[in-house]
Parts: structure tokens; sequence; C-alpha cells
């Protein structure tokens, strides 16, 4: 809701998601350094990279949410979004090698039904 009502009252899609990822990116690290001291990254490591492309397309679905969120009802985008967990879930398990578990599945069918039930018109 958040953010629906600030790009809303920003008028500008470009600027809001800017100017949220600018206050997101300088907080989010110096949180960490507050709270576990020096931040290290190692640029010759794979995971590091893995990081950064997921990192990157984060970036590129926040933006394309908050465009949504000018454009339409808050609601049924907000229910939509949610949707990624279930793409997440799937993704972790064909790259990360993550485990799939009934609990997992349950709630990524969950988010699916819901999604479903809001395409739904009797």
């Amino acid at each position: 809701m958040v953010d629906a009502i600030g790009v809303r009252a920003a008028g500008n899609v470009g600027a809001y998601t800017a100017w949220v990822l600018l206050a997101y990116g300088l907080l989010l690290p110096s949180t960490f350094v507050a709270f576990r001291g020096r931040l290290a990254v190692d640029a010759r490591a794979p995971e590091t990279w893995k990081a950064l492309g997921g990192g990157l397309f984060a970036l590129l679905a926040y933006g394309v949410v908050v465009a949504a969120f000018a454009l339409g009802p808050a609601g049924p985008i907000t229910a939509i979004r949610e949707t990624s967990v279930v793409f997440a879930a799937f993704i972790g398990r064909l790259f990360l090698g993550e485990t799939l578990t009934p609990r997992r599945v349950g709630a990524c069918a969950l988010v699916a039904l819901g999604a479903i039930c809001l395409g739904f018109q009797p």
C-alpha cells in the first residue's frame, strides 16, 4: 500500500522507484555494518555473481510492480505480486539446489490458488 500511495503521490514512476532504491541502497549496507561489523565482498566468488544477478532481477521486478501500481488498483496487483514466491521456490530448486518440502509446495499452491481466485469471473 505504501508503494501504491507513494507512486501516485510522486506522479513519476521512475523518480519514485529511484528514490526508494537509493534509500534502501544506503540503509541496508549501513545497517549490516552496524550490526555485524565489516562488510566484505569477494568478487572472485561465484556466489557474489549469483547474488548480483538476483539483486538486479529484484530491482527490475520492483520497478515493474511500482509501475503497475501507478496504472491500476493496488489490491489485485499486490495479490498477483505475491505469486513471485512460487517462481522463487522453483528457481531455488532448479538453480540453487534447494529442496521443495511439502510445506513449501503447499504454500505455493495456496498462493497460486489465490491468484486463480482473483481472475475467476462467475
